[in-house]
Parts: structure tokens; sequence; C-alpha cells
């Protein structure tokens, strides 16, 4: 898939591929339409948000619209 790539703390993220993510257990995966660009994504970015984990690389975003493949839109927030 394509995304947007941390690939270092503090560095903007590089446009690439991405492994597809797979759902587990009690997932469903989502084709995204539509991800914010929050502060809160920035900080993640950055390395400085108390939710980053500090494993790179990773893809940027946390909410967003997409659909299921089952057609519906949806609205996410995290994985």
């Amino acid at each position: 898939m394509k995304a947007a790539i941390v690939v270092e703390s503090g560095k903007a993220p590089l446009y690439g591929d991405f492994k597809e993510p797979v759902p587990q257990t009690g997932e469903v995966r989502v084709t995204v339409s539509t991800a914010a660009l929050s502060n809160v994504l920035k900080s993640r970015a950055s390395g400085s948000h108390y939710s980053s984990s500090g494993d790179l690389p990773f893809v940027v975003g946390i909410d967003g619209v997409g659909h299921p493949d089952d057609g519906r839109r949806v609205y996410f927030v995290l994985p």
C-alpha cells in the first residue's frame, strides 16, 4: 500500500510503499479515503507525543474515513 511513512523521528514522512495490514481477530481492514492531519499526528511523527512508541518505521495517521470490504463508509480512530 502507499502511505506517509515516518522513518526517522523529527523528519518529514516519506511517501512510499508499506506492508499491507493484516486484520487480526475482531479487526476489519479499512481502505482509507481521507485521513486527518492534526497536531497529534505532527507530535507523533516528531516522536514527542506520549503515544509515540518509538518503533520505526510507522504509517502516520490515527483517524479518517474509508470503507471496509463490504463498501460501507466508516469513520475510524486508532487501529
